[in-house]
């Protein structure tokens, strides 16, 4: 079964990794191309329900994958040197990794929108970011690569990603969101423009300053 450009970015990052847990694993897809690929030699899925995790399992039949029932990582007590949070809100996210373990794992994020929330939470939760990536598959996602550590983020490493912002790659995805800022600020009422500004003046800063800006 052909796979998006999502799954098989967030699998390509799974590459050399002994066992990895995927929390909220819903379908498997992530886990299944990563052993199609020989990437991973253990899987770990969970999910806080047991029809999404049944439906994980059933994907996942032919792999050496253990399903566990767990509402993020509370119930997960085996080692595993990857974890994978994928497909869901920021704030969910970053509620999860509350109880993350403290030990040397990496963590690859990809959250369905507010990424600079995410990127504050990392850094309070004492995470550092150590890479990000940005695939377009119909949509744009972020994908944000952490472990333990801690680290200072300037607002506009919060908005652009203090990773992201270095990649030619990033640059239709803030032009994209540019695009949308402003579709949303010419609409807007003067509240909702005053809490959009910062965020759309750093990266119209931005992109002028590589002189991409459309």
């Amino acid at each position: 079964m052909a796979r998006n450009k999502r799954i098989l970015c967030l699998a390509s990052l799974l590459k050399g990794f002994d066992t990895v847990v995927d929390i909220g694993s819903d379908h498997g897809y992530v886990l299944e191309e990563a052993f199609r690929q020989g990437f991973i030699k253990k899987g770990i899925a969970t999910d806080v329900r047991e029809m999404p995790l049944a439906r994980s399992l059933k994907t996942l039949k032919n792999y050496p994958v253990k399903g566990i029932l767990s509402d993020g990582f509370l119930a997960i007590h085996d080692p595993f040197d990857a974890a994978v949070i994928a497909g869901m809100g920021a704030y969910l996210i970053a509620d999860l990794l509350v109880h993350a373990p403290q030990e040397d794992q990496i963590f690859i994020l990809q959250p369905n929108d507010k990424e600079s929330h995410l990127r504050l939470r990392l850094s309070e939760l004492g995470f550092m970011i150590t890479d990000e990536f940005v695939v377009h598959d119909r949509f744009y996602y972020v994908i944000i690569i952490a472990k333990r550590g801690s680290m200072t983020l300037s607002k506009e490493d919060l908005i652009l990603g203090p990773c992201l912002k270095h990649k030619k790659e990033a640059i239709p995805f803030y032009q994209r969101r540019l695009n949308i800022m402003s579709e949303i600020m010419e609409k807007a009422d003067d509240a909702k423009q005053e809490l959009l500004k910062d965020e759309y003046q750093i990266i119209s800063n931005h992109l002028s300053k590589i002189g991409m800006k459309e």
